[in-house]
Formats: C-alpha cells, structure tokens, sequence
C-alpha cells in the first residue's frame, strides 16, 4: 500500500510541476487568517495581533496536505498605518513537497469621509520550494524494476523565488470591500530546470453587516452577516459564500464554496465543499473550529478538512475609534472584533 502511495504522488509531482503551474494553498476561514488574505488587513485592529492557523485537508489520505502559518501586525496610530508580517508551510505528500513563504506587509489608512475609509497596502515575500527526490517512485521504475527516467529531469531539490502583492480595501461600519493582487512579480520555480512562472491571483473579497445589536448595560453583542470570495488565478476560478451569526462569546457559520458555473477547465471541481465552523471569544483570545464537508466526486473518502484558528489581541487602545477617526474593520469577529457604529459612540463596540 505504501509503495502504491508513492507511486500516486509520484504522479501528482509530475502532473503539477511538469505540466501546469502550481496554485496557492487554500484556508476556508480566510478571515481568520487576515494577513493571507490581504495585506490591507495588516494593522486592522487598534493594536497588537497575533494569528495561528493550520489546515489538515484529506486526513484520510496518508502525508496528503498540512499547511501552518503564524502572523503578526499592529497598527500604529501616529504613522497612520499598520506593518504585518507572515510566515506560512505547505507540505504534501509522502515525498516532503513543501512551500515555505515569508512577507512583511505595509498599508496605510486613509478617511474618505466620516464613515468610509480606504486601505491600499504592499507585501513584499520570499519563497522556497523543496522536495526529498529520493522518496520518489514513478511508474516505469516499479514496472521495469530499475531506475526510472524521470529522474533525469529532476534538477533542483530546492528553489527560492521573490514576489509581490498589492491590495486595496474599502470599508465603513456596515460594508467592506478588497481586491488583493498576488505574484505580480510571477515568480519563476521549477524543479525541472524549465521556466514556470506562477500565474498573478486576483481575490474579491467583501460582505455587509446585515444586522446588529449593542446594549453595554445588559451586555448584550450580536450580529449577523453576510460575506463573500471571489479567487481567480491563471484559468481557476473559485467562489465562497456564507454567513457569520455572533453572539457573543459564540459564533458560528456556514459557507458553501464552489462555482457551478463559469470555469474553463475540463473536468475542474465546481462544487468543492460546505464549511462549517464555530468559534468562541475569551478575553483577548479567539479559538475556531472549521470542517470542510465534501461535496464534490472526492466524496467522504477524503475526510473532509479539519481547520483551527488562535487570534489573540494585545494593547488595544480604544480612544482610536472616538469621533470616528479611524471606523473599524466590520468584516467579522476574526477581522477586527471593535467597532464604532456613530461618530458620538464613547466606546468601543462589536460589529461582528
């Protein structure tokens, strides 16, 4: 079985990096991994934050996919502008596949109007690919039962690559609004000795505060809300849409993720997954728990994917959203859980 196993992802490498080029790792709580998502959101809460994240997709699938990342940013009120930065691992397969990328993210916020505020933002990342040749296994060595020809176009176990991101994102208490733009520099990586560039990624993202409620004196702090994203990257198109309902310390969601129409590629996953999740507050901190329920050929072979999100918020200063200088982040609990919903608002408020 484990020879089979190798086999298989003997296969996969080649279809991947011999004849297509690579797509990004995948988090179904993208608002829980802000700094993944836009670099817009680098600096959205009134202080420090910090963000664990990791993904198990097709546990059932031995060494199938595991991706960790860790972040950290902080707003800085007298530059007007919030600094993040990223280190996130990708491994699959038996063979130790692994993208390991670092980015320092830079944005700046800007008030449009009392209510509206604009965030534009840059990443700047380095890349590194690796992989163990060794634990390779290809079809023509298992049946010729010597070497096998595909390792005479394996060149490089490792390659590092520098990229570069931009974003922009546009909010009030009630709306928000991205667009974060990834590989613009289109890296080059490939173990072949080829050129393989990876395809530039456009995200949309966005929602609206669909329903709130604050009352301090009883305590009271829930919400409901919709939001969604939109992914595209070289002839792959992805959609998520869902709703958040928070009552504080709980919230819970569900989104389906697909796109049933409109994608290009034959024979391509239009319908991927419903994403169940649920999260609960403690002070500071924030816990959540997501499972990806399969709903597409895949069935529940695969196990689904299992994902945990830890956000824990440090030296916030409240006195920053007084007189609406600065409206927060509405795009839920994990984006920026403090809000000022009036310019008069003397506190500070959850949206959701």
């Amino acid at each position: 079985m484990k020879r089979l196993l190798r086999y298989c992802w003997g296969l996969l490498f080649l279809f991947l990096f011999g004849k297509m080029e690579a797509q990004d790792p995948h988090f179904s709580q993208f608002y829980a991994n802000p700094l993944y998502l836009s670099p817009s959101l680098a600096g959205a809460t009134d202080g420090g934050r910090l963000v664990l994240n990791y993904r198990n997709q097709w546990p059932s699938i031995s060494t199938a996919f595991s991706t960790y990342a860790i972040s950290f940013d902080n707003f800085f009120s007298k530059f007007n502008s919030g600094i993040g930065f990223f280190l996130m691992q990708d491994k699959a397969g038996s063979a130790g596949l692994s993208t390991t990328n670092a980015a320092f993210q830079y944005s700046y916020n800007l008030m449009l109007s009392d209510t509206w505020q604009v965030v534009p933002a840059v990443e700047f990342m380095y890349g590194n690919k690796a992989i163990d040749f060794s634990k390779l296994e290809f079809g023509d060595e298992m049946a010729g039962g010597g070497a096998s020809g595909a390792y005479d176009r394996l060149n490089n176990d490792q390659v590092h690559y520098i990229d570069l991101a931009a974003s922009v994102f546009v909010y009030s208490s009630k709306y928000w609004v991205g667009l974060t733009v990834n590989h613009l520099a289109q890296p080059n990586f490939t173990f072949l000795g080829e050129e393989m560039r990876m395809p530039v990624k456009y995200t949309l993202f966005g929602g609206l505060n669909i329903w709130s409620e604050h009352k301090r004196r009883k305590g009271l702090n829930r919400s409901f809300s919709f939001s969604f994203r939109l992914q595209q990257q070289d002839n792959f198109n992805q959609a998520d849409l869902g709703l958040y309902w928070h009552n504080d310390p709980i919230e819970v969601g569900v989104w389906y993720r697909g796109l049933p129409f409109g994608n290009d590629v034959p024979g391509s996953v239009n319908q991927d997954a419903i994403v169940a999740l649920v999260a609960y507050n403690f002070g500071p901190f924030r816990m959540g728990y997501s499972y990806d329920i399969t709903i597409s050929g895949l069935g529940w072979q695969t196990a689904g994917a299992h994902e945990l999100s830890v956000i824990f918020e440090f030296n916030q200063r409240g006195n920053l959203r007084l007189g609406g200088r600065r409206p927060a982040v509405p795009c839920s609990e994990t984006a920026n859980p403090l809000s000022s919903t009036t310019r008069r608002r003397k506190g500070r408020h959850r949206i959701f």
